[in-house]
């Protein structure tokens, strides 16, 4: 399964044509991509503005150990929805090698990742979605060149990655919630002002939340240099022991409850859950 690089398709660039069929027209296979791209756009941009980006259901991030080289932090079955309103579904139960993990990252990045305080390493769990092209089957050659065995990919599926990102910085972010904290309004006509200055305000298109090449800018809970459309799972907190002499952190057991953080992340509720939530 190869991964494609389409890493920002619905991007503020994007415009919301649809194609315009006619008895004998000739389609191009840029019509049908345009075709989908309409349709993805329009649901993934009404999902963005609805519902915002977080998890729907599932995801939990769990460890299974002991220590060694069956270790792994686990991310149960669910679905999210990311930045741009991109569906991240995991089908089944994912998992990320911790022993392996532990032992494959640079000594310096361990070094700054432990903080005395928390008592280890911490790194955060992302989960980014990720096309991934499958079924290659024969097609024209495109480009200049001329060749009679080209291929392409003859179905792409929405994918997806699990990140295990090391925390450098002296205090990380964790994910900040965009709407303004209304419940502590007591008076409901202030509160329903409250909450329409906030929709007024809502708007994210050409605004400081991209860059000047439009890409969206990163978050509180977001690395140095990372994809800023991961979304933030949990934080964990790998148990360990500083070192001497630039040495990485020597790791000093297995996690336990309290060194995952599930409830730090976004959650988009559903009507039925804030229902039962006020009791009806």
């Amino acid at each position: 399964m190869s991964v494609n690089n389409e890493s920002e398709p619905l991007d503020q660039n994007y415009s919301p044509d649809r194609v315009f069929y006619a008895f004998g027209r000739m389609l191009s296979v840029q019509d049908f991509d345009d075709e989908q791209t309409y349709h993805r756009g329009r649901l993934a941009r009404a999902m963005a503005y609805l519902e915002g980006s977080g998890t729907v259901a599932g995801l939990k991030v769990l460890y299974q150990g002991p220590v060694g080289p069956d270790e792994e932090i686990e991310v149960t079955a669910g679905m999210a929805v990311d930045r741009l309103g991109r569906i991240i579904e995991v089908p089944r139960q994912a998992c990320i090698r911790l022993d392996r993990w532990f032992k494959a990252q640079q000594p310096g990045d361990l070094v700054q990742g432990f903080h005395v305080a928390a008592g280890g390493v911490i790194a955060d769990v992302f989960i980014r979605f990720v096309p991934c092209e499958r079924g290659n089957t024969p097609a024209f050659a495109s480009g200049p060149f001329d060749a009679t065995d080209a291929t392409s990919p003859s179905r792409i599926r929405d994918g997806y990655q699990l990140d295990l990102v090391i925390r450098k910085e002296g205090t990380p972010g964790l994910p900040q919630n965009p709407w303004p904290d209304l419940a502590s309004i007591p008076a409901i006509a202030d509160r329903r002002a409250a909450l329409h200055n906030a929709i007024f305000a809502g708007w994210h298109e050409g605004t400081d939340a991209r860059d000047e090449n439009g890409h969206l800018k990163p978050l509180p809970e977001h690395a140095d240099g990372q994809d800023t459309l991961s979304l933030f799972l949990a934080r964990v907190v790998i148990p360990a022991a500083a070192a001497t002499g630039g040495a990485p952190p020597v790791r000093s057991g297995p996690l336990t409850g309290k060194n995952i953080d599930n409830e730090s992340r976004t959650f988009l509720y559903t009507p039925l859950a804030l229902g039962r939530w006020i009791g009806i």
